[in-house]
């Protein structure tokens, strides 16, 4: 599972995140950390794991 195809497909199925803003006024995107937020912690480290083997 990559991680914004994850995202796009959940923007898909709720229509509410659309209406949502996706910056802080600092320049955070949101929409990242919402998706995070959305996943098990289990899911949180696979992807944090794919980060880092990525990396390499």
């Amino acid at each position: 599972m990559r991680g914004d195809e994850s995202l796009k497909s959940r923007e898909l199925e709720d229509p509410l995140i659309e209406e949502q803003p996706t910056h802080s006024q600092d320049g955070v995107d949101l929409t990242l950390i919402r998706w995070m937020l959305s996943l098990t912690a289990a899911e949180r480290l696979q992807v944090l794991q794919e980060n880092v083997c990525s990396a390499d």
